[in-house]
């Protein structure tokens, strides 16, 4: 599977079909970056990022949530041009994305979804969103992980094999183990690159890297587990 992004193309060892792109209530991704994702990808909106779409000009495929969050005018924007509406009662037992999730499984099995709005404002919406993805399989959705201009967070298991090559270079590049251990992680074109090395998540050790001088690429593999690759391209404003 190839990615292309504003930032470079990205490269998951994976048969899965192109992404959708989901758009949540988190930290808004800048206009201008969503309008060029949109024009490569199909777009669900999901509860308050219809606002996020709204502003955008990006009309979304569907619209999913509780209408808790998201804007009136935005709602009635998307009933305006005719998008499908999924509405949940604010009494539910799963949140907006699991439920997005869920539908988008239901509709197209075995869809795979990019995430953005994913990271900012809350922690604990930001750290239900990571996990709500790493359990996307449980709808029969493959999740790629969660990115905006600023962040990029890439979800990569065992045995998978993983590569970007970038256009806009990071100012870092980080590890992150998402299972308790990862064994056998190969990265290069970072600084500091790793070599069937284990990684835990009680003891994060791969935090912080940055490209190897002359570096415009960065590959990572792994033998069992569950890694992030995370990018960071601007500190001001997360």
């Amino acid at each position: 599977m190839k990615i292309e992004l504003p930032q470079g193309r990205f490269f998951l060892a994976s048969e899965s079909s192109d992404p959708v792109i989901l758009v949540a209530g988190g930290r808004p991704p800048n206009e201008k970056w969503l309008k060029q994702v949109a024009q490569c990808y199909p777009v669900w909106a999901i509860d308050r990022g219809i606002d996020v779409c709204r502003s955008a000009a990006v009309i979304p495929e569907i619209l999913v949530g509780d209408a808790d969050s998201g804007a009136v005018e935005a709602w009635q924007w998307a009933e305006s041009h005719h998008v499908p509406i999924v509405r949940h009662s604010i009494d539910k037992d799963l949140t907006d994305l699991q439920l997005t999730l869920q539908e988008l499984g239901s509709r197209y099995p075995g869809a795979s979804a990019l995430l953005t709005g994913g990271m900012g404002r809350r922690f604990d919406h930001a750290y239900s969103n990571v996990f709500s993805l790493q359990e996307s399989k449980l709808w029969d959705v493959h999740a790629i992980g969660l990115v905006d201009e600023a962040e990029a967070l890439f979800l990569v298991e065992g045995g998978q094999a993983f590569r970007a090559e970038l256009t806009q270079i990071p100012i870092a590049v980080s590890l992150m183990p998402l299972s308790a251990v990862c064994d056998n992680v190969n990265s290069r074109g970072v600084h500091w690159p790793l070599q069937e090395a284990t990684l835990a998540m009680k003891h994060p050790g791969g935090i912080c890297n940055r490209l190897a001088e002359g570096s415009q690429s960065v590959s990572v593999s792994l033998g069992h587990g569950l890694l992030g690759v995370y990018f960071c391209w601007r500190e001001s404003g997360l």
